[in-house]
């Protein structure tokens, strides 16, 4: 059916082109090849450019991908993290914060100079529970000082030293110093399981 569409048409070109001299004749198959060449090559040229921009997406995705898996090992990674900080905070969720303290006290050796350890305030967040205490030493040499921040800071409680006041008083050949630590304790107040459907907690 095309076939005979097309019979008049390639009729129609092969006595136009039989009309022709020589020297048209030529430059007409010449214009004929240089517009084929120059179909082949926009088609070849698109083919390109639409190659480098399917490249260009792949790579874009797998960029994006490597971030994703970044921030996947760094999330579980921070999930171990806090893990590991919630187990500490249950282990010592029923531990006293003044026997702790004095504890230390008792380890630096410097139980008869631990003046104060007064509650200040407490602040909630969420399910962390945050104390905030005073805690008062007073004329210790700076060893025993440090002793007991060591003692107080590695024994394991849940606790930061927020600020602290250091006075020193006596002679140069045996100075004392007085310190005052402001110290949040923290604590992890887990939900009351949820009662049965029914029965009154």
């Amino acid at each position: 059916m095309a076939v005979k569409i097309l019979e008049p048409v390639r009729t129609r070109f092969g006595a136009m082109v039989a009309e022709m001299s020589p020297r048209d004749r030529t430059l007409f198959l010449g214009l004929l090849v240089l517009g084929y060449l120059g179909a082949v090559g926009m088609t070849v040229w698109l083919t390109n450019t639409a190659v480098g921009d399917a490249r260009s997406r792949v790579d874009a995705k797998e960029v994006a991908l490597s971030r994703l898996q970044l921030l996947e090992a760094q999330y579980l990674e921070n999930a171990g993290t806090v893990e590991q900080i919630e187990n500490l905070l249950r282990e010592n969720a029923n531990q006293d914060f003044q026997a702790y303290v004095e504890k230390a006290a008792q380890k630096a050796g410097i139980s008869g100079n631990l003046k104060a350890v007064r509650e200040k305030g407490m602040t909630q967040d969420g399910t962390l529970q945050v104390k905030t205490f005073n805690v008062e030493v007073d004329k210790v040499s700076l060893q025993q000082l440090t002793d007991f921040l060591y003692a107080v800071e590695a024994g394991g409680f849940p606790l930061r030293i927020n600020t602290s006041r250091i006075k020193a008083s006596g002679q140069p050949a045996a100075k004392l110093v007085t310190a005052t630590l402001e110290i949040h304790a923290y604590r992890l107040e887990e939900a009351a399981p949820l009662a049965p459907e029914g029965v009154a907690p």
